[in-house]
């Protein structure tokens, strides 16, 4: 947390541009450091997983869960990817990956996703994944996806 550059580069990636900026940080400080640790939850529903371009080995971006699957079922993500590698695939195909990896974990029944309605790109990435609008104002979006068995 206090050096993602010295860490990319230690482990043989190019640092990402945005992935750390003050609002993910302060996320990954609150909402996940202190649950990882805890002999009582699942540490994978409290990790900031870094999506990395294959070719260039560059950080491009990081995909979390907002905490494992509440009483309900549901489990909230968030995700961002750098500017200079969106609208390229790369978080449809990310999202994909966790869609089909939580099918397995027998908690989880939906998945939902909060975005700005105005980010298109964002609603697009969600929608290619089977997300479907749940709710919406002016301010926000949240989509949700269905696991089925």
């Amino acid at each position: 947390m206090e050096s993602p550059g010295e860490l990319a580069v230690e482990m043989g990636l190019i640092p990402s541009q945005s992935l750390i900026d003050k609002e993910t940080q302060e996320a990954i400080n609150n909402d996940l450091l202190p649950y990882m640790t805890d002999p009582n939850k699942d540490s994978l529903f409290y990790t900031m997983w870094i999506v990395i371009e294959k070719k260039t080995k560059a950080i491009i971006g990081g995909f979390c869960f907002h905490g494992e699957p509440d009483d309900n079922g549901e489990v909230e993500i968030g995700y961002g990817i750098d500017i200079d590698f969106r609208n390229s695939g790369y978080m449809t195909e990310t999202i994909d990956g966790f869609v089909h990896w939580i099918r397995n974990n027998k908690k989880a029944r939906v998945i939902k996703a909060e975005t700005d309605p105005f980010n298109i790109s964002s609603v697009r990435v969600l929608e290619k994944n089977g997300f479907t609008v749940f709710q919406q104002d002016e301010n926000k979006m949240i989509l949700k996806l269905e696991l089925t068995e």
